[in-house]
């Protein structure tokens, strides 16, 4: 057993008080997380650059203790800056938010860990830059390395983002420095354009994973695309829906469709409606007429979809075409540009509110904020709609109850059909409703994202999330559809 005292004042020592700290406000701080369990943490430090990271980790060989590092300490639903057990050291890497490089000519960037989405995106718009990025629906402040080691996506042709970096350099355990890929090669040119090396490709190693501490990476950008199309579907038939998935899974194999595409029930999309106001603290799933009733006034169906096409207006003009043909026995297209967008909110932010134009408000900020997204602009709105049911009054994401089951399926319809039924009776057994998107990462498997949302305040409310998640993981198992990504704090039921 390490001398915790010891190690305090050693971490002092390098720190200082201002950057480490362990009272209990702090700790306390630190603890919190949208799960129904957290766990405490020895204390919190936060270094500024590679060098002291390079020291904390030499010095942490000679204390043994668990330690946890953390981008922003934002993995909503996932453990947020939890570590895994109590008395771990948490490595706070927000201090070190450096963007120290975007090259415009080969299209990346070279950024820390502190880095967010939002100061990237903002950097890159405010610049006069020709790139554009990835973003998720986690909101502008969360990292963009976090949720590249966590295997996260988003919606553009760069949506897997760990297939869009490299060259990451990392401070192993030991406090020794690699670099991945020809990163590691003195005076290599090839480093950010080229992913592996000679031998073992070494990246793989890091993602979930305490291999070692991200302090750099590069991340692929995108030049910024003469057109960006948006296309949307929905459907109320769970035969045409099963038929949607097998197309998009066909389309994003033959390239048709280069992008992440996010097929989200009635529930996703009502979760930021709101109407889902109305039934925040409730404990009880929306009954089938109710959920009908609700998608018909929101205009939405039971499955809705969403994707965008990027390239030339004459690729994007092809691409159309081509999509058009692929859903002409199946269900019926909308497309719309960065000027429709445009005219609606210049259109929508002129009528009054009253209950005839609400909805058509709400459509409009709907489809503003899914645009962003396809344009590479975080929005905290997608965000809000998971805690839909127990919205804090704080209004900080992590005084809700939040929880995230991620399994991935085959990308067809048969077994999206076959999770889906499975999974959304088992969650209203216990009480809750089930948002679910279903979105293909790559061509030939999808990432099914479902939420549970609880009351944090209502200890009966927790167990019952923590039973019901328990449930949920026991059955995704069973059916043989591992999630991609879990909580760092294991929930027991």
């Amino acid at each position: 057993m390490p001398d915790k005292s010891q190690l305090r004042l050693k971490l002092l020592a390098l720190f200082g008080t201002d950057r480490f700290r362990y009272d209990r406000r702090t700790v306390s701080n630190f603890a919190r997380s949208t799960l129904p369990q957290s766990t405490t943490p020895f204390g919190v430090v936060t270094p500024k650059s590679r060098d002291e990271v390079i020291a904390l980790m030499q010095l942490l060989q000679r204390h043994p203790i668990r330690w946890h590092a953390i981008s922003r300490g934002k993995n909503w639903g996932y453990g947020d800056a939890c570590a895994s057990t109590d008395g771990q050291l948490i490595i706070d890497l927000r201090l070190m938010n450096r963007i120290v490089e975007v090259n415009d000519e080969l299209a990346y960037a070279v950024i820390e860990p502190g880095v967010t989405q939002g100061e990237l995106a903002h950097q890159l718009l405010t610049s006069g830059s020709s790139l554009m990025l990835d973003v998720t629906g986690a909101g502008p402040d969360a990292s963009i390395v976090g949720n590249t080691l966590q295997r996260g996506f988003g919606h553009t042709p760069y949506g897997d983002h760990f297939a869009s970096s490299c060259n990451y350099e990392v401070v192993l355990p030991d406090g020794k420095l690699i670099r991945t890929g020809f990163g590691d090669v003195t005076q290599s040119n090839v480093g950010h354009v080229y992913p592996y090396g000679n031998g073992p490709c070494l990246q793989g190693t890091f993602p979930q994973s305490h291999a070692g501490i991200v302090t750099r990476m590069t991340v692929w950008l995108m030049p910024r695309y003469e057109t960006i199309a948006g296309f949307s579907f929905k459907t109320n038939d769970p035969s045409v829906f099963a038929q949607i998935v097998d197309r998009i899974g066909q389309l994003r194999r033959n390239g048709t469709i280069d992008s992440v595409v996010h097929m989200a029930n009635d529930l996703r999309v009502l979760s930021t409606h709101p109407a889902m106001k109305e039934r925040r603290g409730t404990r009880e799933p929306l009954t089938a007429a109710e959920r009908a009733e609700m998608a018909k006034k929101a205009g939405i169906c039971q499955w809705n979809g969403l994707g965008g096409l990027y390239g030339s207006h004459r690729i994007v003009s092809a691409k159309k075409r081509d999509l058009k043909k692929a859903f002409n026995r199946i269900c019926p297209l909308r497309f719309f540009s960065a000027w429709q967008v445009k005219t609606l909110r210049k259109v929508t932010r002129r009528l009054p509110s009253t209950r005839l134009f609400d909805p058509v408000k709400s459509l409009s900020t709907t489809v503003s904020d899914v645009y962003d997204l396809l344009c590479g602009i975080p929005s905290a709105k997608h965000l809000e709609g998971a805690f839909y049911r127990n919205r804090p009054e704080s209004g900080k994401v992590i005084d809700a109850g939040l929880i995230w089951i991620a399994p991935i399926i085959p990308c067809t319809g048969r077994d999206a059909q076959r999770l889906v039924s499975a999974i959304e009776p088992l969650a209203n057994e216990y009480g809750f409703d089930l948002p679910i998107t279903i979105s293909p990462v790559v061509p030939r498997a999808a990432a099914c994202i479902a939420n549970l949302s609880y009351d944090k305040s209502d200890s009966e409310d927790c167990s019952r999330a923590a039973e019901c998640y328990a449930a949920l993981r026991g059955e995704i198992d069973r059916l043989g559809y591992p999630p991609y990504r879990t909580a760092s704090v294991k929930l027991d039921a």
